[in-house]
């Protein structure tokens, strides 16, 4: 992505780099070019430009008036005195240039959507900000890459080198290491002088009462976040720089002198700790600098006159200690200097111990601790963690509250360097180490000595160096393998050492430091073997040790569980904190400590070490359990409560089904009965009340920390394990006879304590002042146990007992299905989402600030809560169907079995729950631009329901006659609509850069979801506003849409702009393959566009902004040809897995792409059409036939209509077909579902869940008999899957195949027809469209019926247009396309599979083409065409079948078949009349007995016709015509005339009376139609006659004969017609025309016959009885 704006180029360079250094950027190539593009930038790094009074005096001139343009950069800008003031406003603040200001704001002017509130001086001033930042972070990327050369591929180190060696090389060849460290010092200057004055402004305006406004105080909140990002990464050069390039100590000097002068805020002041640390490193340790250099720098820390004096004592501290961890590498060994005496080697040893244990004193610990808290805050809560630190930080500067979280790089190079200081320290000053724990535990010993009222000096300093070193080894398992991977190294030594003879405040920070370097299962497993080390047993019992190990955590546990089991009962009422009761079970705050932190160790190692879990559960006989719920039922402090419980649900990790029961019974035992198990004391009665197991559930709810320990406990319990055995979730989540006898079968009490108890009255604990991140991690806990209890249950379960053979209660887990859908916690969880305080609580968990949730970690409790909430939300809008029609009805069948009903029975449905509380879903709708993603996808997910529900959408009626207001829906989003969609557009706006590493960027992911909330909001309200069209930019009425003036949409800035420029520029493939994903998004905004032109609401808006828009053109640029890219996710179309896959979906998708351009294109023509808009429709016409004008007059060269029919050639393999023993007889029919394209599909979750139900059965009826047998039925069930799927995939790409290619016919059609192009053109159009079809016509004959009924009808509309005014050097070519038209067509006539339909329409071609070509040459003497001869030979190759087929569609088709097959006949014949080899033709006509058959079936049916019914008049008539005329072809020859008289055609004239009736005297035909019809018959058969007695010739007396007689038995009628046409000259017009045709051919009969000569007077008259009428 290309661009001018120096930024932007910027942030796309450290886009790059930021991916390269992560070794995902595919394109490296880019990234070398962006690097070459901003080298200067990068090299000047802070360099500006500062005030200059020549340059003042040019922008701001003392003369008046002032020039009206100011010269920046050689152009020249029309400025005025307001801008004036702003750019020195900003050259004042920065001390900057003024022309460069001025050209800082010119660059800042253009509205920025996100800024559109903030002075131009604030724009400016961030925009500066902003690329420094920049600059920084790339100089920072790119020095890190040259630190981890060793890290990158080899062909990228030479390149990676050179762009330091350009960054950093002077003239001369030297590396300027030095200039840039003091550029850097500089700058850190620099910025701590810009947040003073930011501070300053601030305090300013507190001091004085100012109100500061919102768009001032957003601006100087963003310039404080961008100058302290600005200053952590100048931290981070500085850090990195001393290993990249040289520095000397003249350079660490200014750094420790700048430090030492430091006057910032505590947060800003901890930005030095990693360049100190990585200073120490390298001007410390012996083998980066000189020994004399060296001791010159630690001048400046010891006592002496060369001391450093420091602004900030603990920072000087904490940089003591970092320079002397280092140093004292020097000293390692003694035998390194043998100069040196032992006692002086062993004074400046004492020295430096001294000079550290000072530092120490002086609180660098602290220092450093305060800084990993800092950096690294607690996400989650963690109150022992938080405690522990708070603790052994008291007394410390905190840093202030509004200071901006650290960055996730700062974090992140602050933990490395402490990796390496903690290292150092553990390595280097081993006698330091041990001299702080000594004088440590002297410190405790004297504090236990002294009376308690004498004062006592006790600091943990060993503890805050090991949370210190937790810290800096948290969530890193590479750097934590240094533990582990080397017994005999030091940092080993050290944990093992360390873990010795622990003081209880000791053991709290060792426990944290072993469960930050056990963070993932490899590590968990080697923490839990340094554990089992110190493990032994002694006649079956633990041995008692004294460091921290499995031993040491099982005696303590058991020590004090045995205490709580000896202790007598203490009496509790049910709500009142057991705290009191525990100072008899544990005495002192540090055993309390103590054993929380073995349980947070035991529970995390349990939890991330399979090793452990499995030895806990089988591999010792310490009983974990029972003492677990033996501390966590007495009155032991809370939080150890807490951990107990965390314990059990650790143990519960990838549990197996045998390990959930005995929890589940052991939690049932404790409970329901009262104690823990292998406790003497029974559960303390409540007086006034029974005991029971849901009141002692109650005491678990006085504080927040075991409530939700509980219910996560729950949780665990539960959730599906992954390694059940198959995916039906049929089995509940518990023993289905827990609870009996003592109660009622099932967990109703459990989840009425979660639910009815913990989460519904968790607002009780706020008002108690519980923390709002406490409250969060409670109400996560709870709304994830209703979630889990929701999702598990499988409605599906009662479709398949009802529709299939299966016997599913005997097959199912649970012992039937009423019992599954009674006992599953589904039922009562739904009762309680009806609840007017359950939903209360939901609603305040959801209604959370979007800004707010933003700033925080995407794991955060307040995160993390409000997702649950919203997908308890959607779960409940999905699910109450099945709640109501399905599970509550069971339900209710057990009243007796059930605990009281909970639900408000006013709410008949979850609608109406979020009906109550309409403005939940501005805030759902809000949270769609939420910047953590899963958020923001689930958001959008319920917003699509929610605008999909009638009762949220329909009108409401404002009472007392006030009229309606419109959708209740819109009605609460229109106000928040225009900032939502703000935030969804940049989804919108894809470029390769988002797209090249092949992976869906979350953008895409977002704009897919986007895209459908707002199809589906159109579909479901296609005549009314929607929500789409509110959120789309539209302004909504109560049933029509227009566009606000002043509105998003009027400005084209709006979300329907993002999505049809989206439509038209998204790529949707990367080299080689299309996509998927991409292709999925382009239909999504291509077919939201197309459902807005043509709906009512919006069609007349839509169509025009898209045509300003030239959209039509854009989208035809984006068209690619099928085969451009071969592959489908990176699959050919022909590789069998295709359908397998998500390259199936790419496939369809792209089909559906040409469908929809292909309609749009169609839409707009037809459009222009009807508004006779010319220039619209040649622009139209000439896009598709591949040409664009440019505004400019450049042509642009595109696919043309004829090429985009390439979407034909794209072929797949056929779905896959199993033969099935198990399975065959399963009716899948149950397994289908409704699908919007394919009509029905395969639901494969169902077909799945039905495959093993069947397995079940089989297995229990015997039938399957052993594993062979069983893996042979796995087999056939995965293949019985794999072929659904391929299935559902085939026909969907079929389904897309065929509706893309009617969308193509109607779109040439109406180019055809409505083009606006001169006949020449459209011939030329028609030719070049039956070139291009017919080879696909064809081959689709074997392919899809379908496809070649579209493709006839098409080329029917083509054929008689190819011949018009066609030139002669054409006129070849034309007839060569309608002779090959006329093959295609008579080889699906003869095809065995093509319907009536399709050979009706082939028969029209054919005679289009026969009627299109001359027969005959017109010469000396009639001879037939080349043409006739090539039709004739064609008919011949179809052979016999040919006739075969026509002869009985004429007899037996239905509707315009058997017309269209007789006029096709016709015209054969006269192809085989014209080719004069008419002999064949009547022979085979003879031989099929077709003629007298016709004669019948016309003439001989003629007088029923007319009493059928009126819609097959029409029809019957045209048959009638037909046949007459193809009888009159046929008598133009003699041959013909006697097959036709042979026939019976006289007989079957007179027995059709069709002529005797009189029309003045018996026709009883009132309707002036009908009688025309009468009419027009009589002359057809007249012609006829006349035809056959001029063919036989005057000689033949018989035919002579036979038509006299026809005269004399008809000659009332003819006297008739005579009578009527003789008054035509006075009344002229119908049916008086018909009639004059009938008097002609009355006259050409008796002429040919001589009848009038013969005439016989004494003829006598027929009954006219029963006559024709």
């Amino acid at each position: 992505m290309e661009t001018d704006d120096p930024l932007q180029r910027l942030r796309l360079l450290q886009r790059d780099l930021a991916a390269f250094a992560e070794s995902r950027l595919p394109n490296v190539a880019r990234l070398s070019a962006e690097l070459d593009a901003s080298i200067d930038d990068l090299k000047k790094l802070l360099e500006k430009k500062r005030r200059n009074e020549a340059s003042r005096k040019e922008l701001a001139p003392n003369t008046t008036p002032k020039p009206e343009t100011v010269r920046i950069q050689d152009v020249d800008y029309r400025v005025n005195d307001d801008f004036r003031q702003a750019a020195l406003m900003v050259a004042d603040e920065l001390d900057l240039d003024e022309l460069e200001a001025a050209k800082l704001c010119i660059d800042a002017s253009p509205v920025d959507v996100s800024q559109v509130d903030i002075t131009l001086p604030h724009r400016a001033l961030l925009r500066f900000h902003d690329f420094r930042l920049s600059v920084l972070e790339c100089f920072r990327l790119v020095l890190q890459q040259r630190d981890n050369l060793d890290d990158l591929e080899e062909s990228h180190r030479p390149y990676i080198e050179a762009i330091v060696d350009a960054l950093l090389v002077v003239p001369g060849g030297q590396m300027n290491g030095s200039g840039i460290w003091r550029k850097c010092l500089a700058g850190l200057a620099e910025v701590e002088s810009a947040l003073k004055k930011v501070d300053d402004h601030k305090q300013t305006a507190y001091m004085t009462g100012v109100v500061l406004q919102s768009d001032v105080a957003e601006a100087m909140e963003a310039q404080r976040l961008l100058l302290t990002r600005q200053h952590e990464s100048l931290v981070g050069i500085m850090s990195v720089l001393p290993r990249v390039a040289p520095v000397g100590e003249t350079e660490c000097r200014e750094l420790l002198s700048k430090a030492a002068s430091l006057d910032a805020s505590l947060d800003i002041t901890m930005h030095y700790l990693p360049i100190i640390i990585s200073a120490s490193t390298s001007f410390g340790s012996d083998a980066h600098t000189p020994r004399e250099n060296a001791d010159n720098i630690y001048r400046l820390f010891a006592p002496g006159s060369g001391q450093l004096q420091w602004t900030q004592p603990t920072l000087k501290a904490a940089a003591t200690v970092c320079w002397l961890a280092e140093y004292s590498s020097r000293f390692s060994d003694p035998t390194a200097d043998p100069v040196v005496r032992v006692a002086d080697r062993q004074k400046a040893e004492q020295e430096r111990s001294d000079l550290f244990l000072h530092a120490v004193h002086n609180k660098a610990l602290h220092f450093m601790l305060a800084a990993c808290k800092f950096a690294k805050p607690e996400v989650w809560h963690d109150p022992a963690k938080v405690g522990l630190v708070g603790f052994l930080l008291a007394d410390s500067p905190v840093v202030p509250a509004d200071a901006p979280l650290a960055s996730e790089d700062f974090a992140s190079l602050l933990a490395g360097e402490l990796q390496v200081f903690t290292g150092a320290f553990v390595g280097n000053m081993p006698d330091v180490v041990r001299r702080l724990k000594n004088e440590e535990d002297d410190q405790r010993r004297l504090q236990f000595s002294l009376p308690g009222t004498e004062p006592s000096r006790y600091e943990p300093d060993l503890e805050r160096f090991i949370v210190i070193m937790s810290y800096a080894f948290q969530d890193d398992p590479d750097a934590a393998q240094d533990f582990w991977l080397d017994p005999e190294s030091n940092l080993y030594g050290f944990l093992r050492w360390v873990s010795k003879r622990l003081p209880t405040p000791r053991v709290a920070a060792f426990c944290e430091l072993l469960r930050s370097i056990a963070s993932d299962p490899k590590a968990a497993n080697q923490a839990h073997r340094f554990l089992l080390e110190d493990t032994t047993m002694m006649s079956g019992k633990l041995k008692k040790t004294y460091s921290v190990s499995w031993a040491q955590i099982f005696a303590e546990l058991d020590t004090y569980a045995n205490s709580v089991r000896e202790k007598p009962a203490v009496s509790q009422t049910a709500g009142q904190d057991g705290n009191a009761a525990g100072a008899d079970y544990v005495e002192g705050v540090e055993t309390t400590i103590m054993l929380e932190a073995y349980l947070r160790l035991a529970a995390h190692i349990c939890r991330t070490s399979p090793d452990a879990r499995n030895w806990l559960l089988r591999g010792q006989s310490f009983h974990l359990g029972d003492n677990m719920t033996m501390l966590a039922s007495s009155g032991i402090e809370v939080r150890i409560q807490a951990s107990c419980l965390n314990m059990l649900s650790s143990m519960l990790t990838n549990k197996v089904p045998e390990v959930n029961d005995g929890m589940w019974v052991m939690l049932e035992n404790w409970i329901g009965g009262g104690s823990a198990a292998g406790s003497n004391v029974p559960r303390p009665s409540v007086q006034g009340r029974p005991t029971s197991e849901r009141h002692y559930l109650q005491r678990f709810n006085d504080r927040p920390e075991t409530a939700t320990a509980f219910v996560a406990l729950l949780n665990a319990l539960i959730t599906p394990s992954a390694a059940q055995a198959d995916l039906t979730l049929d089995a509940l989540p518990f023993p289905e006879h827990l609870g009996g006898p003592n109660r009622h079968a099932g967990i109703d009490a459990y989840v009425d304590f979660a639910i009815g108890t913990v989460f519904r009255l968790s607002q009780y604990h706020v008002q108690a002042g519980s923390g709002a991140t406490e409250i969060s991690v409670l109400r996560y806990t709870c709304l994830e146990f209703i979630f889990v209890c929701l999702s598990t249950f499988n409605d599906d379960l009662v479709l398949l007992a009802n529709s299939t053979s299966v016997a599913v209660d005997s097959a199912m887990k649970t012992s039937s299905l009423a019992t599954y859908a009674r006992l599953h916690p589904f039922a009562r969880v739904m009762e309680w989402l009806f609840n007017n305080n359950v939903i209360s609580v939901l609603f305040i968990t959801a209604q959370q600030s979007v800004e707010d949730l933003n700033i925080l970690d995407a794991q955060s409790p307040q995160v993390q809560a409000t997702l649950k909430a919203v997908q308890v939300m959607n779960l409940a809008m999905r699910l109450q169907a099945t709640y109501f029609d399905i599970v509550r009805p069971v339900v209710k069948t057990q009243s007796a079995s059930r605990s009281p009903s909970v639900a408000n029975p006013a709410l008949a449905s979850f609608d109406e729950v979020m009906l109550s509380q309409l403005g939940i879903a501005v805030d759902v709708a809000c949270f769609a631009s939420c910047t953590h993603a899963d958020v923001s996808l689930e958001s959008l997910s319920l917003l699509q329901k929610l605008s999909a529900s009638r009762k949220l959408s329909e009108t409401a009626d404002m009472g007392s006659g006030r009229g309606r207001i419109g959708n209740r829906l819109i009605s609460v989003l229109a106000g928040n609509s225009d900032t939502i969609a703000m935030e969804l557009t940049p989804n919108f706006q894809i470029y390769e850069i988002d797209i090249e590493t092949g992976e869906v960027p979350l953008k895409l992911v977002k704009a897919q979801a986007t895209l459908d909330l707002l199809n589906s909001s159109l579909d479901a309200s296609a005549t009314r506003p929607a929500v789409a069209h509110v959120l789309l930019g539209f302004h909504c009425n109560d049933r029509t849409v227009d566009v606000a003036p002043q509105g998003t949409f009027a400005f084209s800035k709006s979300l329907f702009h993002s999505i049809a420029a989206c439509a038209a520029q998204i790529p949707v493939a990367f080299e080689p393959s299309n996509l998927s994903w991409l292709l999925s998004v382009k239909r999504g905004c291509l077919d939201l566009l197309l459902k807005l032109a043509l709906s009512p609401l919006t069609a007349g808006i839509v169509r025009a902004e898209l045509r300003d828009m030239e959209f039509m053109d854009a989208e035809s640029k984006s068209q690619i040809a099928a085969t451009l890219n071969h592959l489908w996710d990176y699959r050919p179309s022909a590789d069998p897995e295709v359908l397998l896959d998500s390259s199936a979906f790419a496939i369809r998708d792209f089909l559906r792409i040409r469908e929809l351009f292909f309609q749009y294109a169609a839409l707009e023509l037809r459009n222009a059409t009807d508004m006779r808009a010319h220039s619209v429709q040649e622009r139209a016409i000439t896009t598709l036939r591949g040409l664009i004008r440019s505004p400019i007059g450049e042509h642009v060269q595109t696919m043309s209509v004829f090429d985009l029919f390439d979407f034909l050639d794209i072929e797949t393999v056929f779905a896959l077909d199993v033969a099935h023993k198990y399975l065959a007889d399963l009716d899948l029919a149950v397994c289908a579902k409704d699908d919007a394209e394919i009509v029905t599909a395969f639901d494969l979750k169902t077909a799945e869940e039905l495959f093993v139900l069947r397995k079940r059965e089989l297995i229990i009826n015997g039938t399957i008999k052993d594993a062979s047998e069983e893996q042979q039925l796995d087999d056939e069930i995965r293949a019985t899957l794999a072929s659904l799927t391929s299935q559902n995939s085939w026909r969907s790409i079929q389904h897309a195949r065929v509706a893309a290619l009617e969308a193509w016919t109607d779109l040439l059609s109406l180019m055809i027809t409505s083009s606006g192009l001169e006949e020449p053109e459209v011939a030329a159009l028609a030719l070049q469209g039956l070139q291009v079809i017919l080879p696909k016509f064809e081959r689709s004959l074997s392919d899809s019926l379908e496809s070649t009924a579209l493709l006839a009808k098409l080329t029917l509309s083509l054929v008689p247009v190819a011949t018009k005014t066609v030139g002669q050097q054409n006129a070849s070519a034309a007839h060569e396309r309608l002779l090959s038209a006329f093959r295609v067509c008579l080889k699906t006539i003869t095809d065995g599979d093509s319907g009536l339909a399709l050979r009706d329409v082939c028969y029209r071609i054919c005679c289009a083409v026969i009627d299109s070509m001359p027969l005959k040459v017109v010469g000396g003497k009639h001879s037939p065409s080349t043409h006739a001869k090539q039709l004739l030979q064609i008919a011949h190759t179809a052979g016999d079948r040919l006739l075969a087929v026509i002869t009985e569609d004429a007899f037996s088709g239905r509707g315009s078949t058997c017309v269209s097959a007789v006029l096709f006949l016709d015209a054969l014949v006269a192809v085989f009349q014209a080719a004069r080899v008419n002999a064949a033709m009547l022979k085979a006509l003879s031989k099929l007995n077709f003629v007298p058959v016709l004669i019948d079936t016309s003439i001989g049916s003629v007088a029923s016709s007319f009493l059928g019914a009126d819609q097959d008049l029409v029809t019957t008539l045209a048959y009638f015509h037909t046949a007459l005329a193809l009888l009159l072809r046929v008598c133009r020859v003699a041959d013909g005339t006697q097959l036709v008289l042979d026939s019976g055609f006289f007989a079957a004239i007179t027995d059709s009376r069709l002529f005797s009736t009189d029309p003045d005297i018996g026709l009883d035909i009132d309707n002036p139609v009908a009688l025309r019809e009468f009419y027009k018959l009589l002359s057809a058969v007249l012609r006829v006659i006349t035809a056959i007695v001029v063919a036989r010739g005057p000689s033949n007396a018989a035919t002579l004969q036979q038509a006299k007689t026809f005269l004399q038995q008809n000659r009332f009628s003819m006297q008739a017609v005579f009578k009527r046409t003789s008054a035509v000259q006075k009344t002229s017009g119908p049916p008086e025309t018909e009639a004059m045709d009938v008097a002609t051919e009355f006259s050409k009969l008796m002429l040919v016959t001589g009848f009038l000569e013969d005439d016989e007077p004494a003829y006598q008259r027929t009954s006219r009885l029963n006559g024709f009428t």
